[in-house]
């Protein structure tokens, strides 16, 4: 077809256009600015011209297409799936004190709000590093300025292997509204640092310190009831390494529970924003070198104290006389003197909800279900032995196998990842109980969907197509 002389300046114009360097949101703006006055074309120069505005605005908006924040790949896997428009990168910055959290993106549907945002240094510096972490403060999310609609949360966090100069946070929200184009806000509470030291040896007569005063506890114990038995003991000897230091922690004593060795330190009450703590490790076999290591219960008492308490398994009063105390302390400091605070608000993605009515093996009666971008949650009612003293848990064998099927036939692996049970079902041989399942791609890295995209949903056996 041969060329005008208007279509070779259409040309020549579009072959000279560089988007690369474009003001992307100047040009944004500007065309917003022009939507209300348009001008009606007539000549070959106003065609001209809006072929160019129209080119660039194509490119601009490919341009715009921002990527969705690198903290997803380091907090689900590598091949995380998200698909297009999900996500709403959000993009706010806040420094406090040389700490910079960033609000990266967010996923809102009608039951849920997910965000995502990462913490850095402003100088760059790692922010963990073996005997150094970073601890930021307690998230909220605030819907139209209250708290009275955040029912649950939940998160992970997860340094970047590849950038040791950031790390990333996800929390999700359930809420008892639908947040959609409402003003959310997300608070942190300030950060603080932990410094801890290596585990260090504490030479003492554990057994002279039974001897003084044989203490047993029972497992309903509480802290208090511990302190009182324990200031029985003659602890007068027992000195702890670097006390000049941490004065203020001291070894309170050793019991027994049954068959469990009990050692405990007493502290002021902890506080992981400025405070200073201490506990027992392992206990060190001065015959043989061995370390055994126990597991840690924290106790609170009436006087404001703390009994941080390492229980052993295996070890008797015989043991006492060649076992020694390996001792790590901590001191929180803080970072921040104020929290961060990001409001924001985008649309939300569907959410299906379902009536169930569908009994399972052993008695498992599944009532509701319901599907978000974050994945599924099964809710409905169990029996319960009540002759039987063992505690009340969800056995694994009972939790039905989730699987998606997609519109376009493919299928969604979930696995669960948080099971809940209460006791105020109507009939009291029963129990309530929620399992919340989430999306996988692959066996490493998770995924989130649009329920639009979902056409049936199979629990075992049993298929449940998802009517339009």
């Amino acid at each position: 077809m041969k060329l005008t002389p208007d279509d070779l300046l259409i040309r020549q114009a579009l072959e000279q256009i560089e988007t690369p360097m474009y003001d992307i949101a100047g040009a944004v703006r500007e065309q917003r600015a022009r939507r209300s006055r348009r001008i009606p074309l007539r000549s070959p120069q106003r065609i001209l011209a809006a072929v160019i505005a129209a080119v660039l605005l194509t490119a601009t908006a490919a341009a715009a297409v921002v990527q969705l924040s690198g903290g997803w790949n380091a907090l689900f896997g590598r091949n995380v799936m998200i698909p297009d428009g999900l996500a709403t990168p959000v993009r706010q910055t806040q420094d406090i004190d040389g700490c910079i959290i960033t609000l990266e993106d967010a996923i809102i549907s009608e039951n849920d709000v997910a965000v995502l945002y990462s913490f850095r240094y402003a100088d760059g510096s790692v922010v963990n590093h073996d005997s150094r972490l970073t601890l930021l403060g307690n998230s909220n999310l605030l819907m139209d300025g209250s708290d009275e609609y955040c029912m649950s949360s939940s998160g992970i966090g997860s340094m970047d292997s590849q950038d040791p100069s950031v790390e990333y946070y996800y929390e999700a929200f359930s809420l008892s509204e639908d947040p959609g184009d409402r003003q959310l806000t997300l608070t942190i509470d300030p950060a603080s640092c932990m410094e801890q030291t290596d585990a260090l040896s504490a030479p003492m007569d554990l057994a002279a310190i039974y001897r003084s005063h044989p203490v047993s506890y029972t497992e309903d114990d509480g802290g208090t009831q511990r302190l009182t038995a324990l200031q029985q003991q003659d602890c007068t000897s027992a000195v702890l390494p670097q006390s000049d230091q941490w004065p203020e922690i001291k070894f309170a004593g050793v019991a027994f529970q049954g068959d469990i060795l009990c050692a405990s330190l007493r502290m002021p009450a902890y506080d992981s924003y400025d405070s200073t703590a201490a506990q027992i490790e392992a206990l060190r076999d001065i015959r043989t070198g061995h370390l055994y290591y126990g597991s840690l219960h924290s106790y609170g008492t009436d006087d404001d104290t703390e009994l941080c308490e390492t229980q052993f398994e295996g070890l008797t009063e015989a043991d006492l006389p060649y076992l020694e105390p390996q001792i790590s302390y901590r001191r929180y400091t803080p970072l921040t003197n104020t929290g961060w605070s990001f409001s924001f608000c985008a649309p939300s993605a569907n959410t299906l909800t379902r009536e169930l009515n569908l009994t399972m093996a052993e008695g498992l009666q599944l009532d509701q279900l319901t599907i978000t971008p974050l994945g599924v949650e099964l809710s409905g009612t169990m029996p319960i032995d009540l002759t039987s003293d063992e505690p009340l848990q969800f056995d694994d064998r009972q939790t039905p196998v989730v699987t998606l099927v997609l519109q376009d036939g493919t299928t969604v692996r979930t696995v669960s990842h948080s099971k809940s049970l209460g006791t105020d079902s109507a009939d009291p041989s029963t129990v309530e109980f929620g399992i919340e399942y989430q999306y996988q791609n692959g066996s490493e890295s998770r995924r989130f969907l649009q329920t639009e995209t979902i056409s049936a949903i199979r629990i075992n056996d049993i298929t449940i197509p998802i009517e339009e």
